[in-house]
Formats: C-alpha cells, structure tokens, sequence
C-alpha cells in the first residue's frame, strides 16, 4: 500500500517518558509467572538474569517460563476453528470454517446483519465474523460505508475520511484479537484496519497500517478497514485481503522475543553495568557534540540501514530503544534472517523518528511515551492492561510517571510484592544512579550506578513516587508469529 505516511499535526513533549520538558526531540500469575524471583548471579561480568529464579552464571535459564498470546513458549496456545473456504454473494471469499464447540460456540451470532435500509458492511449492518480464523477480499473502493473519518483514541489526527467496509464478531473469552491485512508499500493503496470497542469511531483500541492486536475480553467487538486520505484530499482505497485471527490470552514464552531482550541485558561486554556508559540528558555539562542525541550507547540500526548515532553515553527512552534493536539482530541471527528481515509491520519511515519512534519518546503524533502505544501502533505487540499485569515477563517494555513529574522508560524484570499486592517494580534501564545485578539482595551488588543498570522504586501508596495509573506496560510479540 500507499508508501508515504502521515504527516505530522501537531507536537507535544511529554514528562511521562524520561522526564523530559525542554528537548526538541524528546528523545527522551498464576503459577510460573515471572515475580520477583529474578536472579543475576556474581554481580560480575557474565552474571545473567533468568526468568524463573534459577541462579546461573554464564548463561540464561528459561525454566517454566510463562505461555503468551502470541504463542510462544512452553505453554500450549489455541486455536479456533478449522479453515474451510466459502463465497459470499457478492463473489468475495471467507474462510470461516466449523467453528470449536469449545471455544467457539456455534450458537454465538455477532448481532444483526439484516437492519433495514442498511447495506451490508455499514456499522449498522456489519459484515459477521462466524468463526475464526477468518479470511475475507474485497476493494475498499466499493466500500458501502463512509462513516469513520478518524479514529479516537487511537489515532485521532489521522485522516480516514474515505470508504470503509466495517465487520462485527463476538470474542467468547479473553485472548488477544488480531486483525491484519496485506500492507504493500508503494502500490498506490493504502487501507488501514481498526479494531473497535463498539460501532463508533471513538471506540478505537487499535490500530495498524497491516497487522492490529488487542487484548480483548468476552464481548463484542467491531473491525474496520478504512482507507486513507492525504493533506489534498485525496483517498487511496483499493483492494485488500483481511485476515481476522485470536492467539489464546494464557498462553506462554520462553522462546518469544523476551528471551532475546533478556539476552541484551546479560550482555555485560556490550553494555557493562559498572558505569562505563554514563547516563545523560540535557545538560549541557555532558550532552555530546551531535547533530541530534538519541540517548544510546551503540549506533542503532534497523532492516539493515543506519539510523541513529550512539555516544557512549545514554538516557532512558533512547537506552530501551537500543535495547529492543539489539535484542530484534538477536533474533534475526538466531534465525538466520539477513539484516533487511522486519518485525511484522514496523517499517524503516516509522522507526527513523516515525510514528513508532514519536510512540515511544512520547512527542509528535503522542503527548505520552509509552512503548506500548509504539508497540500496538506498528501491530507488533500489545499494551497489557492493569488487571494482567501478573503476566508481565522480564523483558517487557514499561513507562512509568511519578508523582514529583518525573517520568521514566524502563525494561521490566520483577514486579515487587507486599502482602501478596503488587507494590512496585524491579526494572533495567539507563538510570542517573542504578545497581549493578538484577537481584538487589545479590552480596556483589553495586550501588550508585550511572548508565545501564538495575533499579527497584514503589508505588506511592507504598511509600514511593510511582503512579500505578501511569504505568504502561508493553509486550513485543514473536516475530515469528506475525
């Protein structure tokens, strides 16, 4: 689909992120879950973190690991339905077929298709989803609804003023709802795909130029591919093949991508956690004489193309970006991928200060940094929501704000118990004074740490400065799965 993408409308710095206020590129559960039990051993170079309380030296232990929705890891993942073709009227294809008696009941009907006056497609006579997984094909030129011109509040400021084919299905559980199409750059289209809470465009819970994911509930819910309209007015609708899909909510990941984020952490020669890499950010004492300072250590690169300049010196927004580029070359390595290989939909434009980069340093399209909103809106991860936070893993990606407006992007490693109640949060980040080891009872444990290293802060009701209701946390899917 259409290559160029969607200008800028307005840019707001954001304190949620690394508390940043002056930059002008803000660069800134049930059992076998990942608690507090993560362990680095010897404090020293080699030690590692592990995601089950393993001690070991040298290298990572993934014992027990918990399942997750994308599939990956030891935990079995579900599916629904078996795949049958079928043709609707109007000559477009389905695959919808038998659904699973137990995950899918056969009886579940999406709501009415047959509204007086309404065409099929429209919100008020949405396409059903019987089963899934679900295939459909159509032109979006043709699309019988006009309705949704933007969508909030996913991405208000983006112009979706053209036709839109709109769908409805019921989700029986908890799962995570994928949505995808088929993203061609520079072929003159550009259809994008809306995961909806309800039939309005206000009711947005994702969004994605290819691949949209959700963590939904048992309820209904809606999905449009509308099209696209650039700065003169001009819509680029076209032909489009939609693939509708859920990946199980309880499902498990040694083998997802956390193990290769894991990896990057207990990378002691790449980034030494005894203050060879200072933290910095805007002070004019220590900031590096570049054209633009993008807060990492390493150069980052992405699809095989340079993109930002590292210094040595780090902060938090830009360290857990260089972070999630190195642990993605893991994974291409490991798979034997070339370097041009990409993580499901996130394109170069977005990551080389796009969209997902504005995501996850919080200005230009976003008021909040939040690595999660970056990882939903390039359809590559999803936002866990407060009620799941038990099935955070180490390497998932969280922002966190305070209450003395400070804020802070970190990697997660543990949550911190008190009274069996989440209190707090064990992190790896670029820290202005960190600790050396991931478990902070570990007898090498240094303190007083600048640059990558381990911290540990509460939740204000727990004597600290943390806002639970401004904690974001993040989860990057397998690529493998996308």
């Amino acid at each position: 689909m259409m290559g160029a993408r969607r200008a800028l409308v307005w840019v707001v710095f954001a304190v949620v992120a690394c508390g940043c206020t002056t930059r002008e590129e803000c660069s800134c559960g049930a059992d076998g879950w990942c608690r507090s039990k993560s362990r680095a051993v010897d404090g020293a170079e080699g030690a590692t973190v592990d995601a089950a309380g393993v001690e070991a030296a040298g290298e990572n232990v993934w014992a027990d690991a918990p399942s997750w929705p994308d599939g990956s890891g030891s935990g079995d993942s579900w599916e629904i339905g078996a795949a049958g073709e079928g043709q609707a009227p109007d000559g477009s294809t389905q695959q919808d077929g038998p659904p699973s008696p137990d995950l899918w009941p056969p009886d579940v009907g999406p709501g009415p298709n047959d509204v007086a006056g309404c065409e099929q497609g429209t919100p008020c006579a949405p396409i059903e989803i019987p089963s899934l997984p679900f295939h459909d094909e159509r032109n979006g030129a043709a699309g019988p609804s006009d309705q949704f011109d933007s969508y909030s509040p996913c991405a208000p400021w983006i112009d979706e003023s053209g036709p839109e084919y709109v769908y409805v299905l019921d989700v029986p559980g908890p799962a995570v709802l994928h949505a995808a199409i088929n993203e061609v750059e520079g072929d003159g289209v550009d259809m994008d795909v809306h995961i909806l809470s309800a039939p309005s465009a206000d009711a947005c819970i994702a969004r994605a130029h290819a691949h949209a994911a959700a963590w939904v509930g048992q309820g209904t819910y809606w999905i449009a591919v509308d099209t696209w309209v650039d700065d003169g007015g001009t819509p680029y609708p076209g032909p489009y093949a939609l693939d509708v899909f859920a990946t199980g909510a309880d499902a498990p990941g040694d083998t997802g991508f956390n193990k290769f984020v894991a990896a990057s952490l207990n990378d002691w020669e790449k980034f030494p956690k005894d203050g060879t890499y200072e933290y910095c950010f805007s002070d004019e004492t220590c900031e590096p004489d570049v054209p633009i300072y993008f807060g990492m250590v390493h150069d980052g690169w992405y699809m095989g193309q340079y993109l930002f300049e590292g210094t040595g010196l780090c902060y938090c927004c830009g360290h857990t970006l260089e972070i999630f580029l190195d642990a993605f070359r893991r994974f291409q390595e490991e798979n034997n991928l070339p370097e041009t290989f990409g993580f499901g939909g996130l394109t170069v434009d977005d990551m080389d200060k796009g969209a997902f980069y504005q995501h996850w340093f919080g200005w230009g399209v976003a008021d909040t940094s939040s690595s999660a909103n970056a990882l939903e809106y390039s359809g590559i991860g999803i936002e866990i929501p407060p009620e799941s936070w038990e099935q955070a893993q180490l390497g998932d990606f969280v922002n966190l704000s305070r209450t003395n407006g400070t804020g802070h992007s970190v990697i997660f490693v543990s949550w911190v118990y008190d009274e069996g109640e989440i209190a707090g949060l064990r992190y790896y980040s670029c820290n202005g004074s960190g600790e050396s080891t991931a478990d902070p009872a570990d007898p090498s444990n240094v303190s007083g740490v600048s640059g990558p290293s381990f911290q540990t802060e509460y939740f204000d009701a727990f004597g600290g400065k943390v806002m639970p209701e401004y904690v974001f946390v993040g989860h990057a899917f397998d690529p493998l799965s996308l």
